[in-house]
């Protein structure tokens, strides 16, 4: 289904009308299309022919992504200048448009004032979308109700409709059985959509638009298939982002297409990898939709990105393997590290390492290499630290592979970053009950401190602005950390979650190895339940409200006990974890070895979003590494 042409228009604003729950058909007397209008000649003509790309029912119009989940000032809010020069006949979005995730009203009243000052700069009507960071919890379903109105909407332009749903009614994102609490109902906008494709059962095409991919899940929500079969064999087209990466499939024999960002939180790996800032430029012709997808410096089809390209990149950068030797001693000295690098394509690719972030020990031994078709490359590095130094204070170095190899032809040259740090299995200490009151005297010194950035990919944070230390101790009954806060300028928000503000993320992991080991995005683990398998929490500088995107937390909240106390330099943390809730989550009473993760998100006054600061390359980041942050048991 639908148009595979592209073309390239210089085009003048669109008049708009549009009817919102109504339909605006072209009229039986429209004009034919007109003929370019040329000199006569005798003999050749400089010209193909007379028939320009611009029938009367023909339009164009614009779909912004995801601007937050880590929003990269600048990027939306440059954008719209830009979209003006396309003269689009209006501009739709796919959501998550704000930061989100409060009930703080003034906070909320900022986030939405903002954009709407943004979305002023548009010459074309503008028309929302409602994604998880946009609508999360009662306050902000009725915050949109009351700015915008309905969540869920149709309107009809030349005899196409715009079907704009709200995903969050489908289910929230890490509670995907539970709909975002407010004024509406799934089943009322399952029977919205049931109606408003039976009125308009003749519309030439149908695009529909929302937040959430939901075909793109392990399992897919049965009221996503019912839309689906409600759509039935009309022509039809749907977008949608939340996961920063763009991806066509086919499903239905039509294009479903998850956009990339227009500002969100990216790896900006570049076009192969679907990671990049976009908008998508689209103009509906007679036999449907033609895409580009337009970046700040290029112009790609729909086809910029597949599955199967995604899966063949995923592959290359997964080859880059570096072997992790977890030592049981303190001090680490030096060490060779062997690195294999594996080619997964039909064609020679190289790979050329650079150390790009310096760690606290020195690396040795990297040259480039080039691998043939379907073999594996060995190479070995040297770590070295002279003199030696505790395993725990050593901080992650990073190393960028550039690859560089072609795909069907097309070059295709991308970096992979990589962490680089020996690591030591560290031992949990023994002791008697812990008081649970964030008095951290009875702890004595705490072994373990970030005062450098430990993940390659957070940004670089200042001791002075934000450090922390911590200990893990093992009592008769009970798992407990002490976590020491240095913050020169502390911010609670009670009404937001916790990180949203300065506040601590634990996390801990029992399991065995290849359960434990298992590194993926935080996106990914939240929906493909693997975060359920371990413990984590996140304790704000003072009381919050419940952060409902990280499903596995008010469980750990209600199994564990915790406590904070201010102090002259910041703020404590004692956290007590029962031992048969880790017995629960390993499987067995005997589990020696687990993973302890501590990190720190860390907001400062006039900002709106806080940096996070990690102790070791964090799990869930875009360079982690299997074996970080193990811990034994005595």
């Amino acid at each position: 289904m639908g148009s595979n042409k592209t073309s390239v228009v210089k085009v003048g604003l669109l008049a708009l009308a549009l009817l919102v729950g109504g339909c605006a058909e072209p009229g039986s007397d429209a004009p034919a299309p007109a003929r370019l209008q040329v000199p006569s000649l005798e003999g050749g003509t400089p010209w193909t022919d007379l028939n320009p790309e611009d029938a009367p029912d023909d339009f164009h119009f614009v779909v912004v992504s995801d601007r937050t989940g880590g929003a990269r000032p600048g990027v939306f809010s440059g954008a719209m200048p830009k979209i003006n020069l396309l003269s689009p006949a209006f501009v739709v979005s796919v959501g998550d448009l704000i930061e989100g995730y409060t009930e703080n009203q003034s906070q909320l009243d900022y986030e939405w004032d903002q954009i709407e000052s943004f979305v002023a700069e548009l010459d074309a009507p503008f028309f929302y979308a409602a994604g998880n960071h946009d609508m999360n919890n009662a306050v902000m379903a009725r915050t949109w109700q009351q700015r915008f109105g309905p969540s869920y909407y149709h309107f009809n332009y030349k005899g196409v409709l715009f079907l704009v749903l709200n995903s969050e009614l489908f289910g929230m994102v890490g509670q995907p059985d539970t709909p975002v609490p407010g004024p509406w109902q799934q089943s009322e906008q399952l029977e919205f959509v049931r109606s408003v494709l039976a009125q308009h059962a003749d519309a030439r095409w149908t695009i529909v638009l929302l937040h959430q991919p939901l075909w793109d899940a392990p399992e897919i929500d049965p009221d996503w298939l019912e839309v689906e079969a409600m759509l039935g064999n009309r022509p039809y087209t749907v977008f949608a982002g939340h996961f920063h990466q763009y991806n066509l499939v086919r499903r239905n024999d039509r294009k479903f297409i998850t956009l990339a960002t227009t500002g969100g939180g990216s790896s900006l790996r570049g076009s192969a990898f679907g990671e990049f800032d976009q908008v998508a430029w689209v103009t509906l012709r007679e036999d449907g939709p033609v895409i580009a997808n337009v970046e700040i410096d290029g112009v790609h089809d729909d086809s910029v990105s597949s599955s199967a390209v995604r899966q063949t990149l995923d592959e290359l950068a997964a080859g880059i393997s570096i072997e992790n030797p977890v030592a049981d001693d303190e001090l680490f000295a030096s060490t060779a590290q062997r690195v294999l690098v594996t080619n997964p394509t039909a064609e020679p690719m190289t790979a050329s390492p650079q150390v790009q972030r310096n760690g606290t020990f020195d690396i040795s031994g990297l040259v480039p290499v080039t691998v043939a078709p379907g073999e594996t490359a060995e190479l070995f590095m040297r770590l070295e630290s002279d003199p030696p130094m505790p395993y725990r204070d050593l901080v992650a170095a990073g190393l960028q592979w550039t690859l560089t190899t072609s795909l069907d032809g097309r070059p295709v040259q991308f970096p992979v970053r990589k962490a680089v740090l020996p690591l030591s299995h560290h031992a949990i200490d023994t002791g008697e009950a812990i008081t649970v009151d964030g008095d951290l005297a009875e702890w004595g010194e705490l072994r373990f401190r970030a005062s450098q950035q430990g993940d390659i990919l957070s940004p670089e944070l200042a001791a002075e602005d934000i450090s922390f230390a911590f200990d893990v101790r093992e009592s008769a009954d009970h798992l407990n950390l002490a976590i020491a806060v240095t913050d020169d300028d502390i911010q609670h928000l009670p009404d937001n979650i916790a990180r949203n503000q300065d506040a601590v993320a634990i996390y801990v992991d029992p399991r065995p190895a290849e359960a434990r080991d298992r590194n993926m995005d935080i996106g990914r683990a939240v929906l493909g339940g693997d975060m359920e398998g371990l413990v984590g929490t996140l304790i704000g500088s003072g009381p919050t409200s419940e952060d409902k995107l990280l499903g596995f937390v008010a469980e750990a909240d209600a199994r564990s006990a915790h406590a904070i106390t201010r102090t002259d330099t910041g703020y404590t943390i004692e956290l007590a974890i029962p031992l048969a809730y880790l017995a629960e989550k390993a499987g067995t009473e005997s589990w020696r070895v687990g993973r302890v993760a501590v990190s720190v998100y860390d907001l400062d006054a006039g900002d709106h979003a806080p940096v996070s600061l990690h102790w070791q390359p964090w799990r869930y980041g875009g360079a982690p590494m299997t074996g970080s942050h193990l811990f034994r048991r005595p």
